[in-house]
């Protein structure tokens, strides 16, 4: 019996694969909210700056490595919930985590703040719990995608309400 079998869980290289059978308009829009991302963390943390004429990166190698890595997650993660298949819909539940996610990024990147919140060797800490939060995230909306198109069982939330409530998914029923 295979791992899936046991655990229901699908493996990351297959999960991440099937990203490549994402439809255009999703791609774009992963793109898209990735490039807005991208801007509105870089803008709100400081982490470029103009001095003299001169653009000027004031910020560790590290912060700009995982701000751009976590932008590219969110932008999968948003991509992800738009046109899901029916059985897959994005809840309000969903969101949370890469909320958390965005958040934590932006805490452990912010270079504006006189007093940061986060000092010395916590923000590299936090910088990676926050990708890799996303990358749990994009992990849990990709299984239950898959969950969804194979006819695997998938968890329900009761308590959860859904993000597009008047939304169609792929499956148009």
């Amino acid at each position: 019996m295979s791992v899936t079998g046991i655990t229901g869980i699908t493996s990351i290289t297959v999960l991440f694969g099937e990203l490549r059978s994402w439809s255009v308009p999703r791609r774009l829009i992963a793109a898209g909210v990735a490039a807005a991302a991208l801007v509105g963390l870089t803008i709100v943390s400081g982490t470029l700056s103009v001095i003299d004429g001169a653009i000027v990166f004031p910020g560790a190698w590290w912060g700009y490595l995982l701000t751009v890595v976590g932008s590219g997650l969110v932008g999968l993660v948003v991509a992800g919930y738009v046109d899901a298949p029916i059985g897959a819909e994005a809840t309000m539940c969903d969101l949370r985590w890469p909320v958390l996610g965005l958040i934590a990024l932006s805490l452990s990147t912010d270079l504006l703040t006189a007093v940061p919140l986060l000092e010395g060797f916590v923000r590299p800490v936090v910088a990676v719990a926050a990708v890799v939060l996303l990358v749990w995230a994009l992990r849990e909306r990709l299984q239950s995608e898959h969950d969804a198109t194979t006819g695997a069982d998938g968890e329900v939330c009761t308590t959860c309400r859904p993000l597009f409530p008047l939304a169609q998914g792929r499956s148009g029923q």
